[in-house]
């Protein structure tokens, strides 16, 4: 990767007229950063285009938070969410090329997955219809092995033989592991690694200059430090990228995505007629949701409204990261958000400034739940052996906000006593103390509104329940064992 100005940001661009706002308009620059505080986002870059003139381009915060450095408008971020449409793009260009048919059985390219009686297409994996479960919202296998590198097959290896979530072609619900199928399709057509193929076919013929496939091997110049929120204040984001599959694997900035996503058509890096069908929805995909009927899938891409305004493109956040990139066609607005935290802030932050230049009101700030204050009352030795064992937990129930994949959802804990202290660790993670409150209740000072119960059974605890999970809803499991290393890591084999 090399440095870049932005004179060359603008000239790939191809944009006519750089400007931070317009003097008739609104204040674009203090919209994003009302919202980048609202949301606690340590870093992030924005790019506003409406009509081929730049309405917005700069950065916020930081991109480096120990070292304070400052975010640029350039500034390079692990892309989640924007590069999805980017594997529909190189399956598409195979189905183009003659090398595909969009009806085609999964089988016929990847004959060792396990398809369990059902048949699955290559369309079915482009529009989440599949009914293949999402490895990443199955707890234990992803979650406790965020930070080991995995080859294709051991990313593969997560889901395969897991039940499906529904039967294929019969009902939308989104799933990362067709994207790992699709990027193991495309490997063995062209007979490319996916990173070679991408750079050759789109990165290249796009004339982006900055983005780059990330992974162990390798120094990415100007790559932003990720980051977590913890109570107040934030810690590093350790996942390793190369954990996922590889379409997860790629840097960019906001201008080159913009450049990306401009290729698609001015560029044709795909015919007209297959842009047409990417941004259509078929079957299932076109009720993405029950509460909007407008939320559409098409292929890698969403296609929902802002209010009247139709809009295509893709938001995501992991390792510690967040992008948006949408494309308003009516309107002639496009607004792309990265930043170096997680959650779904940066498609809050794209929202917000889309909706200004839309002319519709400002939306609400989202307002979390003040922390309770944590107590910290003596744990004798005899509550420390008591409380001592393996559980493995999962969702007491689902809600409509929770895809189908989480009612596989399992995560192994271990509470145990560590010289005099009873602490509690997640597979995968680092332990923590628990802190026993006045109710006999404990808590986590990472979690503080996470409030854990023990239910006693001959003596020791036999179940463990967190009554407010990150999922909004209630986890509880039972013991499986001693809290000992060996029982605990058993988990995962």
């Amino acid at each position: 990767m090399r440095t870049h100005s932005i004179s060359m940001v603008s000239t790939l661009l191809f944009l006519s007229r750089v400007c931070s706002g317009q003097a008739t308009g609104p204040d674009l620059d203090a919209i994003a950063q009302r919202v980048i505080a609202e949301e606690r986002v340590v870093g992030a870059s924005v790019l506003v285009v409406k009509a081929g003139r730049v309405l917005l381009h700069k950065g916020y915060g930081f991109a480096d938070l120990g070292l304070e450095v400052p975010t640029k408008d350039e500034t390079v971020y692990h892309i989640v969410g924007p590069m999805l449409p980017f594997t529909g793009i190189a399956v598409l260009q195979q189905v183009d090329r003659g090398k595909l048919s969009l009806d085609d059985d999964i089988s016929k390219y990847i004959p060792e997955f396990p398809m369990q009686g059902h048949r699955v297409s290559i369309r079915q994996l482009l529009n989440h219809t599949s009914g293949i479960v999402d490895y990443h919202y199955l707890g234990d296998p992803i979650e406790a092995t965020s930070r080991l590198p995995k080859a294709l097959d051991e990313v593969m290896g997560l889901y395969s033989g897991h039940k499906f979530v529904h039967e294929p072609g019969t009902k939308w619900d989104w799933s990362i592991s067709g994207f790992q199928l699709l990027v193991t399709i495309v490997e063995r057509v062209t007979g490319q690694s996916f990173p070679d193929y991408v750079q050759q076919n789109i990165f290249a013929p796009a004339g982006v200059k900055f983005t780059s496939y990330c992974d162990d091997f390798g120094v990415v110049r100007g790559l932003s430090h990720a980051y977590r929120k913890r109570q107040h204040g934030y810690v590093p984001a350790n996942e390793n990228d190369m954990a996922y599959n590889s379409d997860l694997r790629f840097c960019s900035t906001v201008g080159d995505l913009y450049q990306l996503w401009d290729a698609i058509r001015t560029k044709q890096l795909i015919r007209s007629e297959t842009f047409k069908q990417m941004t259509t929805a078929e079957g299932p995909a076109a009720t993405m949701s029950v509460d909007d009927p407008k939320s559409q899938y098409g292929f890698g891409l969403i296609l929902n409204h802002e209010e009247a305004h139709r809009r295509i493109g893709q938001n995501g956040s992991l390792f510690g990261y967040s992008g948006s990139l949408y494309e308003y066609p009516e309107d002639r607005l496009t607004v792309v958000v990265l930043t170096n935290t997680e959650d779904q802030n940066a498609y809050a932050v794209g929202r917000a400034l889309a909706r200004a230049v839309l002319g519709l009101p400002s939306l609400p700030p989202r307002t979390a739940p003040a922390d309770r204050i944590l107590s910290d009352q003596t744990v004798t030795t005899a509550e420390r052996t008591q409380l001592a064992g393996t559980f493995v937990l999962k969702l007491e129930r689902l809600t409509k906000d929770l895809h189908d994949s989480f009612e596989q959802y399992r995560r192994t804990y271990r509470v145990f006593d560590e010289d005099g202290r009873l602490m509690i660790q997640t597979l995968g993670e680092g332990p923590e103390r628990l802190l026993k409150q006045d109710d006999g209740s404990f808590a986590m000072r990472s979690s503080p509104r996470n409030r854990i119960l023990f239910t006693m059974r001959d003596g020791r605890a036999g179940e463990l329940r967190m009554e407010t999970s990150g999922f909004g809803v209630p986890m509880s499991g039972v013991r499986v064992g001693d809290g000992d290393p060996q029982t605990f890591h058993r988990q995962l084999q």
